[in-house]
């Protein structure tokens, strides 16, 4: 169990009661579920058959790059945000039959893919997208993305350029002027949106089998999801064998979300 914000505590205590009555044990992800709810934290030493996420979009992100997913066990998230793009339900309409699901195993699990940033001193992984961005702000820089072949694919003075995910298209990417992917398409897009110098450059759809290269001017920042930052100046990108996994207790209806959650204010 992990919990994004502790007004959503008192969401999780149902959650777990209703699971503890099925005959479900729960464990916490950190000491502040153990505080907040009184259930023993995880040590590691024990198989787990899921994680649970009570939270927003960005909950699920923090959960995946601050507790690793280890065992790359599955989550099941029931999303509180104002999005909810990744969940599985919404805490508004969580009926008690996906819980009675959950209990039965009675669920699919969709996998998502991932993005490999690779620098100098560091690597890390991506579920949304992989953003090289200038450290100063307003201070433009020069960016090259070139593929692995060396051939190249832009070159422009700009703030940043933004690698996305499939997943990632309507995050960040999407914000950022870049078109949505669908989730079930194996590739990738490159968005040149953040101050770009010349009005010319446009998102790429890329394979995302093959790997490339951002190379700036000077020393950049890099992130993964928002949530890791480094520094480099030159930074690989390529697929990650990790797989994202997702509890679904019913089908996960893409365009519907988009229409409803993202383009409906």
């Amino acid at each position: 169990m992990y919990v994004g914000k502790y007004e959503d505590y008192a969401l999780a205590k149902l959650v777990v009661n209703k699971l503890s009555n099925g005959g479900i044990e729960t464990l916490a992800a950190r000491d502040l579920e153990v505080k907040n709810m009184g259930i023993p934290k995880w040590d590691g030493s024990t198989s787990i058959d899921m994680a649970m996420v009570i939270g927003g979009d960005g909950t699920v992100l923090r959960f995946i790059h601050e507790m690793g997913n280890p065992t790359n066990m599955p989550i099941l998230h029931i999303g509180t945000g104002r999005v909810n793009y990744l969940s599985d339900v919404s805490a508004r309409e969580l009926p008690p039959q996906v819980l009675d699901k959950i209990i039965k195993g009675e669920y699919i699990i969709e996998e998502r893919i991932t993005l490999k940033a690779i620098s100098a001193d560091f690597e890390c992984v991506a579920l949304n997208e992989v953003l090289v961005k200038g450290v100063d702000p307003g201070h433009l820089i020069n960016v090259t993305v070139v593929e692995d072949s060396g051939e190249e694919i832009m070159r422009a003075r700009m703030d940043g350029v933004i690698i996305a995910t499939p997943t990632g298209s309507t995050a960040y990417a999407l914000a950022a002027g870049g078109p949505v992917i669908d989730n079930r398409l194996t590739t990738k897009l490159i968005v040149p949106p953040l101050a770009p110098f010349s009005r010319a450059l446009v998102p790429i759809v890329h394979p995302f089998d093959i790997p490339i290269k951002v190379l700036t001017s000077e020393v950049a920042h890099i992130l993964c999801d928002g949530t890791v930052a480094q520094r480099g100046a030159e930074i690989r990108i390529m697929p990650c064998d990790r797989r994202i996994k997702f509890v679904r207790t019913r089908q996960y209806r893409m365009y519907d979300r988009l229409l409803r959650r993202l383009f409906i204010p």
